[in-house]
């Protein structure tokens, strides 16, 4: 395990996770539930579950309180609210609702697998112009390997 995947799993210790269809049900039944997008802007412009909130993760904490310029009015006085925080795969996500619990937001989850997960389970999404996306075309970006310079290296190729 990796450090990255060490610490989301030390902050799965108190963050809870739902599944694409419990949160798929839950969105048709609870009004009251806010939908945090944590990707990149582009990101959240190719897909993204419809309704939700789009805060990049670069900005979260001063998006989260009062009197900053990236406050998001919506989210700063939803400290009680139910939010379920939304990534690619269900990593970036677990980190940002545990800093939004260390901010004091009571409420928190993530959503488990992602916008990939949701993608599986053939659950609608929109784009940029409130268009549903192609579950197909969602799928070849979402699983797009990743590219060569970015893998580890073999230490055959190392000078």
């Amino acid at each position: 395990m990796d450090e990255y995947q060490k610490l989301v799993a030390q902050a799965l210790i108190t963050v809870g996770e739902v599944f694409p269809w419990d949160l798929e049900e839950e969105v048709r039944h609870n009004t009251d539930l806010i939908l945090l997008d944590i990707r990149e802007q582009d990101e959240f412009d190719i897909m993204h579950i419809k309704h939700s909130i789009h805060v990049p993760r670069g900005v979260l904490e001063g998006a989260c309180v009062w009197n900053y310029d990236d406050t998001v009015p919506k989210l700063a006085q939803a400290r009680e609210q139910n939010i379920v925080v939304i990534c690619r795969s269900g990593n970036r996500s677990v980190l940002a609702a545990f800093t939004m619990q260390q901010m004091g937001f009571t409420k928190m989850r993530s959503l488990k697998m992602g916008i990939k997960g949701w993608n599986d389970n053939d659950f609608e999404m929109v784009n940029a112009n409130h268009t549903i996306v192609d579950i197909d075309q969602a799928d070849k970006w979402l699983n797009r390997a990743v590219s060569e310079d970015k893998l580890t290296p073999c230490k055959n190729n190392v000078d």
